[in-house]
């Protein structure tokens, strides 16, 4: 059981769990190749494979990871191949996925782009979601065209470019 010699594969990073509790503040960037679950705040840049981020937590800065699961509040950029909005989780950046699901009440002011379409020449497809409260029995969505990605561009949004908006309630 407890062999001696023997580590819990935690030493390898690809199967281990880092956890920030909700009475820890990070000042400084974090990194890992392993699970990441945040429940306090880390003040500064998060990359891992997988973020778990609880209701209660806090990142500012920018994520990098596999995966994303948010429900806390992020303050920055996030690039993931896959992107899980909760209910409670308040985005304040940009976002870019491969995959994304939002829940209904999932706030993100910035814009999502598509991390596929961010090579040199393609067009960058760029949204603006934003839940509407007053919204009770339908929802309701309002749609504004993005203007197609210059050649040669390096920027993920620029900002002449008008996002997409819409509303979820």
């Amino acid at each position: 059981m407890f062999a001696k010699g023997k580590s819990a594969q935690a030493g390898n990073g690809a199967s281990g769990l880092s956890f920030i509790g909700p009475e820890a503040v990070v000042s400084g960037g974090f990194a890992t190749t392993a699970h990441l679950h945040v429940d306090g705040r880390i003040d500064g840049g998060v990359r891992c494979g997988t973020l778990i981020q609880g209701e209660k937590g806090a990142i500012a800065g920018d994520i990098t990871a596999e995966e994303a699961r948010i429900a806390g509040l992020v303050e920055g950029t996030v690039h993931a191949r896959m992107v899980i909005i909760g209910a409670t989780a308040r985005i304040t950046g940009d976002v870019a996925y491969e995959t994304i699901s939002i829940a209904p009440g999932g706030q993100i002011e910035g814009r999502l782009a598509r991390r596929g379409a961010l090579t040199v020449g393609e067009e960058v497809p760029a949204l603006l979601i934003t839940t509407d409260e007053e919204v009770e029995r339908e929802p309701r969505a309002v749609a504004q065209p993005a203007r197609k990605k210059r050649a040669g561009s390096r920027e993920l949004f620029p900002e002449e470019d008008e996002p997409q908006r819409i509303a979820f309630g």
